[in-house]
């Protein structure tokens, strides 16, 4: 399977890329009203089978669509046992196996909000694959800063993680920006707006060196099942264990905006 990127040169990845070429095997635009429940599913909860730490309760009632996008809300709202309440969903079926997965969004801005855009294989039973292609803390501070990484292994309490942390030149609230990533047999590789800013190998080792977090169904390669997209904003948990505690007034933005999603395959 071969991957590359138009209007510069035939390759596996580039630095710059002009756009993503190949087939289009899975695409939303949200145009409609309503999110499309056939590609789409809410996931719903108070508990910490959607993170530990975490302070919101998940609800389809803060994912909607309007103005030809995807929306989901964080809102201060009692639920349960929760302060807080937001959104997240999951694409439906089986999942895709490499390509190049391309999101345009506007991310969240407000202390202790925590949009992400990643993957996730739905079956997670003793075998866990995690591509997190942008998380974000909404924190001023932290407004041009972005998460990229990858979490292989037997479990989450068991599993290798790479990753980084990178300065990016624009605020990630204010405008729609381009999160990608190259998924291939033998690497990953991240982009905003085309441009490359992390990669990670799939073959040197980093990963399945350790025979203690070695999934126990499956091969050894890592990042060999086909995943499925999640997006959400979740309120505080681990992600923000070095911030003082946050104030919910400084909510400027408490919703994430995704224009489309693609997934190029050839």
């Amino acid at each position: 399977m071969k991957f590359f990127c138009s209007l510069l040169f035939l390759s596996a990845s580039c630095t710059l890329c002009m756009g993503w070429t190949g087939t289009v095997v899975f695409e939303d635009n949200f145009d409609g009203s309503s999110l499309d429940t056939i590609k789409w599913e809410y996931q719903e909860g108070c508990g910490t089978e959607f993170g530990s730490g975490n302070l919101q309760c998940y609800t389809r009632n803060n994912v909607r669509v309007a103005n030809g996008n995807l929306v989901i809300d964080a809102r201060r709202q009692n639920m349960e046992d929760k302060e807080y309440t937001s959104g997240r969903i999951r694409q439906r079926g089986l999942g895709f196996l490499y390509g190049a997965y391309v999101i345009r969004a506007r991310l969240a801005r407000g202390d202790h909000l925590w949009p992400a855009l990643w993957l996730l294989p739905i079956n997670n039973e003793c075998r866990y694959e995690e591509i997190d292609i942008a998380e974000y803390r909404g924190q001023a501070g932290e407004a041009r800063q972005l998460e990229m990484a990858g979490h292989w292994g037997r479990s989450w309490d068991a599993l290798t993680s790479r990753g980084v942390k990178n300065t990016i030149p624009w605020d990630l609230s204010t405008d729609f920006h381009e999160f990608a990533v190259l998924w291939l047999p033998s690497k990953i590789e991240w982009y905003i707006d085309n441009q490359k800013y992390y990669e990670v190998s799939l073959v040197d080792g980093t990963f399945n060196s350790d025979p203690a977090k070695l999934p126990c169904r499956g091969s050894t390669q890592p990042f060999d099942e086909p995943t499925n997209f999640i997006f959400n904003i979740a309120v505080g948990g681990p992600f923000f264990a070095d911030f003082p505690n946050f104030d919910p007034n400084t909510w400027s933005k408490p919703s994430m905006e995704i224009d489309w999603v693609r997934i190029y395959q050839e």
